[in-house]
C-alpha cells in the first residue's frame, strides 16, 4: 500500500493538463473541437475551454467521463486524471450524428488518446521552459522572457479570472534569448493569468496584474 500511495503522489506530481478549444471555426464550420485529438500519459487531465456556441459534449460510451457543457457564463470544464491505457472518443450532441445506429459518431467529435508512450514533443526540456512576464504589475506594455529551446514554438495565453481567453501570442522562440515585447494596454485594469503552452498543452500558469 505504501509502494501504491508513493506511485500516485509521483503520478500527481507529473501530471500535465490538455487543453481543447470549443466551438471553434475551421473553414467556415464554428462546430469544431480543437485540437480533434489529444494524446496524453496517464494521469494527465484535460481541460475544455470555450470559444463560441453551445455544446453539450458525452463520452459515447457515457461512463469514461462526466456530460459538460462550457458556455460564456461558464467557460471551461475539467475531467480526469485518466489513468486507463486507450482511446475514449466523445461527441457534442447538437452537432454530431451516427450515420447508422450504432455505428461512430460523425461531425463535431473528439478523441483522448492515452498512452504510456513518451509524448516526444513535451519532453524534459520543453516542460522545463522558464516564463516570465514583467513589469508585473504591469500599465500594458509587457516582455515576455523564456527559457528557450531553439526550434520549438509557444503559445502565450491570457485569461481573466472567470477563465476566459482574452489574448493568444504565438511565440517563436530564437537563440539570442530576447524578451518579446507584448501591448495589452486596450484591455482594462485587473487579475490575469498567462499560460504558457506548447502543443495545447499547458507547461506553466501565473498571475498578471494589470494597471491600464
Amino acid at each position: 500500500m505504501l509502494v501504491w500511495a508513493l506511485m500516485l503522489i509521483q503520478l500527481s506530481a507529473l501530471a500535465a493538463t490538455f487543453v481543447v478549444r470549443v466551438g471553434v471555426t475551421v473553414n467556415g464550420n464554428p462546430n469544431n473541437f480543437s485540437p480533434e485529438t489529444v494524446t496524453i500519459n496517464p494521469g494527465d487531465q484535460v481541460r475544455w475551454e470555450w470559444v463560441s456556441g453551445s455544446h453539450p459534449s458525452v463520452a459515447d460510451d457515457g461512463t469514461s467521463f462526466g456530460a459538460f457543457n462550457v458556455t460564456a457564463a461558464n467557460p471551461t470544464a475539467s475531467r480526469g486524471p485518466f489513468n486507463t491505457l486507450g482511446t475514449i472518443t466523445y461527441h457534442c450532441q447538437p452537432h454530431s450524428f451516427q450515420a447508422t445506429p450504432g455505428g461512430p459518431w460523425q461531425g463535431m467529435i473528439g478523441r483522448i488518446v492515452v498512452t504510456n508512450a513518451p509524448l516526444a514533443a513535451l519532453d524534459s526540456k520543453t516542460a522545463a521552459v522558464g516564463l516570465s512576464v514583467y513589469p508585473n504589475p504591469s500599465r500594458g506594455m509587457v516582455m515576455v522572457s523564456l527559457g528557450q529551446k531553439p526550434g520549438q514554438d509557444y503559445k502565450l495565453r491570457l485569461s481573466n479570472l472567470i477563465g476566459r481567453e482574452v489574448r493568444t501570442v504565438t511565440l517563436k522562440p530564437d537563440f539570442s534569448g530576447d524578451a518579446v515585447p507584448v501591448n495589452l494596454s486596450d484591455l482594462p485594469s485587473g487579475i490575469y493569468f498567462y499560460s504558457l503552452l506548447a502543443n495545447d498543452k499547458v507547461l506553466t500558469t501565473k498571475r498578471l496584474i494589470l494597471q491600464n
